[in-house]
């Protein structure tokens, strides 16, 4: 079996069913791209992030906590109540003795060096009690499936951009880069090459479209199957373990439904597909994701609610015309076109396919229904509160 990787650009024009040797040698090939590629933007994300938005917190601008532990409802954060300036030693040294655990914490330190130190601790403690409420809302919403969630929102980022990282808990953080990673997958494989691809018909936008989605596929199913066997998170997503089944069914289900469209390429028609991908990745999903970014960022709600309410309409516009409207034209296309080219036996398989995708078209659509109405229930509930 040839498993060379495939890197002349003739091959990847071509519209005929695939041997066995070249499907996986294409697979290959862009598996190892897609790695090389994710890896990379997750490590320029974390340089980048690391070098200007983690400057320490301004001691003037940094608060703690007058009651420890701080109250950690779920929905929005509650803010620390004591302005760090103003602060008396028996204040600032309690909350340093509960938060590090340590009474000689800053024995050796200048006064103005026990201030800087305390306003970072007080940034990173303000990050922790986030990362627990959005923790537990995903167990709650994904694995309890609880109802009637308060979703949890960040609070106000003390020094904008060139803190935020400071501000931010680990697994929030990896939640953050790896989101902005995906983000690029689904905007390259989901609206780029498909969209190159309309505009010049040049079959090499298509292969490398779907081949690209394959093996993005295949890795990110291997890791959470690699996460489940060594009980530690090295998924793609990064998020709570109560997510990863969904993602598992997810992934499979978009690899088997790239899988037939390679197999059957003769008959498979191109334009369809790719508003599949459009539809799917990089017209909906890839939004979803960029606003798990802004949701991290001070572009969060408590920084910028207009934009994020902005977003948030917008997002919804497109999954509702994109997952709903127009896929139920696409689903009712690509059942009668296998069944006209492929037989019954194939239009069976792509319909339980595409019966799936729609449950997680529902799912995504309620998600951001209900988001976006949370969002605009909190702004008017704060300018009640600034009225009274």
């Amino acid at each position: 079996m040839n498993m060379t990787f495939i890197v002349d650009l003739s091959q990847w024009r071509q519209s005929s069913q695939p041997t066995i040797d070249e499907f996986i040698s294409k697979v290959m090939t862009m598996l190892l791209l897609w790695i090389c590629l994710l890896t990379l933007v997750g490590w320029i994300v974390s340089a980048i992030a690391n070098s200007f938005c983690s400057h320490p917190i301004p001691i003037e601008s940094a608060s703690i906590p007058s009651k420890l532990p701080h109250p950690n409802p779920p929905g929005s954060a509650i803010p620390f109540d004591l302005s760090l300036s103003k602060a008396s030693d028996e204040q600032i040294h309690a909350f340093m003795d509960f938060f590090c655990g340590n009474s000689s914490w800053g024995k050796w330190l200048s006064p103005e060096r026990k201030l800087q130190l305390v306003a970072n601790k007080a940034a990173e403690y303000k990050g922790s009690l986030y990362q627990e409420r959005l923790m537990k809302w995903i167990d709650d919403h994904f694995r309890l499936k609880k109802s009637n969630l308060t979703y949890p929102y960040v609070d106000a980022h003390w020094n904008g951009w060139s803190s935020f990282y400071m501000e931010t808990a680990p697994l929030v953080r990896n939640i953050f880069i790896s989101s902005i990673s995906i983000l690029f997958e689904h905007t390259v494989n989901g609206l780029i090459l498909p969209g190159l691809f309309l505009i010049t018909r040049d079959a090499l936008f298509f292969n490398l479209a779907l081949y690209g989605e394959v093996a993005y596929m295949i890795y990110a199913s291997i890791l959470i199957v690699l996460s489940y066997s060594q009980k530690r998170d090295i998924t793609l997503e990064q998020l709570h373990e109560a997510v990863w089944p969904l993602l598992l069914i997810h992934h499979v289900a978009t690899l088997a439904l790239c899988f037939i469209c390679i197999i059957f390429s003769e008959s498979t028609p191109k334009d369809l597909v790719c508003m599949v991908l459009l539809s799917l990745l990089g017209l909906t999903s890839s939004l979803h994701y960029f606003g798990q970014v802004l949701d991290v960022c001070p572009l969060a709600m408590a920084n910028a609610k207009y934009t994020r309410l902005c977003n948030h309409i917008f997002c919804l516009i497109m999954q509702i015309v994109f997952r709903v409207i127009n896929w139920m034209r696409l689903f009712y296309v690509c059942v009668v076109h296998c069944m006209d080219t492929l037989g019954v036996g194939a239009a069976v398989i792509v319909t339980l396919i595409l019966l799936l995708f729609t449950v997680f078209n529902v799912d995504f659509v309620k998600f951001h229904v209900k988001a976006t109405k949370a969002c605009w229930i909190k702004i008017r509930d704060e300018k009640i509160v600034k009225l009274s």
